[in-house]
Formats: C-alpha cells, sequence, structure tokens
C-alpha cells in the first residue's frame, strides 16, 4: 500500500467555507468597512468629517491650538502691514520673539496635514472609516509637509501663472470674472490634489510628475470635474476669509471668534475634498493600477485604535 502525502489532509474539505457573494454583500461589517467602486456624492463627503472619532477630534481639539498660535502672527502682519506701510525694521526686531511660536505653527499645522494625507489614503483605499491619528515624529511631519508643498508648487506652476495675469490685467472683477477665477482655480486644484495623490500612494514624490498626473485625469475623465470644482470654491471662499480678517474685521473680538472658524472651516473643507478625491480614484482603481497596498507610512483603523500610538 502506498504512503499517503505529506501534504494530505482527510479533513481539508471540512476545514474551508465558500462564502456566496450575496452573503458577503449583506454582511453589514463589509458593508460599513468598504465604499463601492462608485463617484462619491458630494453629500457623503459633507458628512464624513463629522461621522467619526478622528475626524470629529480634528476640529475640536486642533482649531484652538491654532488660533493661539497664529493670533499673535494674525496681529502683527494686520498692524505692520508690509505691503502698504513698509514697516519693515519693526517686523526684523519682531521677527526672534516670533520664530519659537513660528516654528509651533508649522509643526502643528504639518501634524494636521499629515492626518490629512492619511485621510486620503484611506479614502483612496475605499474606507469608510476614519483613519487613526498619526503619532508625533518631527522627521513624519517634515517628509508630510514637503509632499505637501511640491504638490501645491506644481499645482501653482500649472496654472497659477494664467490666474495671476487675470487677475493683474483684468482689474475690477464681474459676475463672468469670477467664473474664469474659479475655472482657472479649478485647474490648479485640480492639478495639485492628483499630484498629491500621486505623491502620496505611490509614496515617492517623483510620481507627482506632469505625465502621471495628465495620464490619470485623462483616464479619469468627467468624474474628476467634481473635485475640481469643489476645491476651487473652497480656495476661493477660504481666499475671502482670509482678506475679510486682514482688512474687515471691526473690532479685536470679532476677529478673534474669525480666526478660530476659519480653521474650523479649513480642516473640515480639507476633509471633504480629500475624501472626494479619494474616492474619485477608488472607482477608478481599476483604470488607474497606482499602487496595491498602503503605503507603508499610512494608518489604518481595523484594530479599533484612535491613535496610533495608543
Amino acid at each position: 500500500m502506498a504512503r499517503p502525502k505529506r501534504w494530505y489532509d482527510p479533513n481539508a474539505a471540512t476545514a474551508l467555507r465558500v462564502i456566496p457573494r450575496a452573503e458577503q454583500e449583506e454582511s453589514w461589517s463589509i458593508v460599513k468597512w468598504r465604499h463601492p467602486r462608485v463617484s462619491p456624492g458630494l453629500a457623503e463627503c459633507l458628512v464624513y468629517p463629522l461621522s467619526d472619532g478622528p475626524g470629529l477630534g480634528l476640529l475640536v481639539f486642533l482649531p484652538p491650538i491654532m488660533w493661539i498660535l497664529s493670533l499673535p502672527v494674525y496681529d502683527v502682519i494686520s498692524y505692520l502691514s508690509p505691503m502698504t506701510r513698509g514697516d519693515w525694521a519693526l517686523g526684523l526686531l519682531i521677527l526672534p520673539v516670533m520664530l519659537p511660536m513660528l516654528f509651533s505653527f508649522a509643526m502643528t499645522f504639518g501634524y494636521a496635514l499629515l492626518f490629512l494625507g492619511h485621510v486620503l489614503v484611506a479614502s483612496s483605499l475605499g474606507e469608510n472609516d476614519h483613519p487613526r491619528w498619526p503619532e508625533w515624529h518631527p522627521s513624519d511631519i517634515a517628509e508630510g509637509v514637503a509632499r505637501w508643498f511640491w504638490a501645491g508648487l506644481l499645482g501653482v506652476a500649472v496654472g497659477g501663472g494664467p490666474l495671476a495675469l487675470y487677475w493683474f490685467y483684468r482689474g475690477d472683477m464681474g459676475v463672468l470674472d469670477w467664473i474664469v477665477l474659479i475655472g482657472l482655480l479649478a485647474l490648479t486644484g485640480g492639478y495639485a490634489q492628483m499630484a498629491l495623490a500621486a505623491s502620496l500612494l505611490h509614496d515617492n514624490i517623483i510620481a507627482a510628475n506632469p505625465v502621471t498626473v495628465f495620464v490619470a485625469i485623462g483616464r479619469i475623465g468627467w468624474d474628476y470635474l467634481r473635485p475640481c470644482l469643489v476645491a476651487a470654491l473652497v480656495l476661493v471662499m477660504t481666499g475671502m476669509a482670509v482678506w475679510a480678517m486682514l482688512y474687515k474685521m471691526p473690532t479685536m473680538w470679532v476677529e478673534g471668534v474669525a480666526i478660530w472658524a476659519l480653521w474650523v472651516f479649513v480642516f473640515y473643507a480639507a476633509m471633504v475634498v480629500l475624501r472626494m478625491v479619494g474616492l474619485t480614484y477608488h472607482a477608478h482603481a481599476m483604470d488607474l493600477h497606482w499602487f496595491r497596498r498602503r503605503p507603508r507610512w499610512a494608518s489604518s483603523r481595523r484594530d479599533g485604535r484612535i491613535y496610533a500610538n495608543s
């Protein structure tokens, strides 16, 4: 009698269970965890920042910190008005005192950008849960800020030139001018968003090159128009809010409340825009084939933790 092979297992037939697709689709955990591969709607993206703990924590805890760090800087800028008064001597005198606060501001804002990058990756993977808050590592924060800076620089290089020329030569802005302005901002923001996504998802800043970005936008097609328009609208609203706080605030107390509200809006709008960009990529991931697994620096909520170091 022949000896049975070593890999032979007479009970193997009962060790595996095939779950039908219909049963998988009805599973609450699967529906909760994964977003279907369809283009996202505006309503679901607007609800996303308020649907889980990390996003709510970002809106509750970071705006007061950013308010404390940015209020003195805003007052100095508003008082000196370097573009009109030219009080550079007083500005240079105050600069050494402001450097520690500026460093704290940059690190805190960089941490927020790092978390927003995690939001983009999680949304690109189709995850409905928010990512965890990342650990506080200066090197990770610096790397995240570099990715955002590079993507923004490329976006300004593509759409910023036509935008600046149009603004300079038009002078007084009418309704049609604002429509053209939003269109140019959509071009700028659209390229910057895709460059940021390429840099984060490929885990390589070189991936944010024009060839990769334009090919990806072409493959997505008209579905990419909605994230571009939403990002352009957010940029217009943020720019108008900053201008109003610099030149139109009647009292110091109103300015203080406005700066706090601005930071809440900035973080909320950033999560909405990045959620829409990520889900748009998720809907067309089979056409792009950018990455097959989560980047090494990104976090997940599958273990239930809200903070990465808890």
